[in-house]
């Protein structure tokens, strides 16, 4: 294991004063079969020993490859990557660069260059507005600007409250075909629906390229928006699943029927705020309420605290509090009460106290209506008994 690490470890080369190297750095790839990376010096020179490093946002270290040459004068310094045998998720960033060693053993390194890695089994067309850029590879162009209005708007709407704002690029890839998606993901051994991975800034949709898919992209892109907005407004520190995803389906625009029902289900074991404070259950029988209460905690604490409400939640926990910590801080309630109190303002209500709180200014004025011509007959006849005597 130790042997391990040190292979990841970038030795000497960090240790030593290194000297940019003009060159052509090169990365080219069949998806999910092979990816090749090229190093070019402009001007060939003995070269002892070259070294690729390589790196996903999520990587604590980048790869290091060793590759040593003897004492030659190379036109071209190759490395090539199995991706049938070692895969690379789909869409992920992939930043990379090359240091060499001379014969006089001094360091030379190239600059790091960042390639997406593409789904390029798909001819793709592209569209932007400020930040953002549009991926698809179906359907006409007016679908493809209505989509990308549809992010732009979410954007704002979204971010505007937070005061988001953002010169990063956020990329957003729509598959027509449900098929060609999974088959993408397949091919690295991940399934997927349509998901978003906010530290590589990519969106993943899946709709058909039709207006029922552009309805779909309706509630689809202000959902997958979100993460990324709440991933750059916390600095990258992890959130609660249930604000993180509650926070999505809210701004989705209205609640999937299927919440509700989930919601009134008998709760089961291992469903709790509590236990949605780190990832969600996967269990597709505990899902379904999982996402339901979520949803239900972060409306309530809308209704009551207002956007604002959810900003100073977010804020605190950008912090680095803990999932309850946050929650007594702003709330000024524990994880269980707060769970208690969403769950019961979305419980059904029977049927006469929604009548009440519908009708009850207009039966109030109908009663002092009413009331009105007894009370000054009552008036009356009390005045007529005093004259009487």
């Amino acid at each position: 294991m130790a042997l391990g690490l040190l292979g990841l470890l970038p030795l000497s080369p960090a240790l030593e004063a290194q000297t940019p190297l003009p060159a052509r750095v090169e990365l080219d790839y069949t998806f999910g079969q092979r990816m090749r990376f090229i190093l070019e010096p402009e001007s060939p020179f003995p070269i002892v020993e070259a070294i690729l490093y390589y790196t996903l946002p999520d990587m604590e270290l980048p790869q290091r490859v060793r590759i040593v040459l003897g004492s030659q004068t190379p036109s071209q310094i190759l490395h090539e990557r199995d991706l049938r045998r070692d895969p690379l998720p789909p869409f992920a960033p992939l930043t990379f660069w090359w240091e060499v060693q001379d014969r006089d053993g001094n360091w030379w390194s190239t600059e790091r260059r960042t390639v997406r890695y593409l789904d390029n089994r798909v001819a793709w067309r592209t569209i932007s507005a400020g930040p953002l850029r549009l991926y698809w590879h179906a359907g006409d162009p007016g679908l493809a600007r209505s989509a990308l209005e549809l992010a732009r708007q979410s954007l704002d709407r979204i971010g505007g409250p937070l005061g988001y704002r953002t010169t990063e690029p956020i990329e957003l890839f729509w598959y027509a075909d449900r098929e060609l998606a999974r088959a993408a993901f397949r091919l690295a051994g991940l399934e997927i629906g349509g998901e978003v991975r906010p530290r590589w800034r990519a969106v993943i949709l899946i709709a058909s390229a039709d207006g029922a898919g552009l309805e779909t992209l309706r509630r689809l892109i202000p959902h997958e928006l979100t993460h990324v907005i709440l991933e750059d407004v916390a600095g990258g520190q992890p959130l609660p699943a249930w604000l993180d995803e509650g926070w999505a389906l809210l701004n989705e625009g209205w609640p999937d029927p299927a919440l509700l029902r989930a919601l009134q289900e008998p709760r089961l074991e291992g469903v709790s705020l509590a236990s949605l404070c780190g990832d969600f259950p996967s269990d597709p029988l505990r899902a379904p309420q999982a996402y339901a209460l979520s949803w239900a905690v972060v409306r309530y604490i809308q209704d009551r605290e207002g956007t604002g409400g959810l900003r100073r939640l977010l804020e605190a926990y950008a912090e680095g509090v803990s999932c309850e910590n946050g929650v007594r801080r702003v709330l000024g309630r524990s994880l269980a009460r707060l769970e208690d109190e969403a769950e019961a303002a979305f419980q059904p209500q029977p049927p006469w106290r929604f009548v009440m709180e519908s009708l009850g200014p207009w039966l109030l004025l109908f009663l002092l209506l009413s009331l009105g011509p007894a009370l000054l007959a009552f008036s009356q006849r009390s005045e007529a008994r005093i004259q009487s005597p």
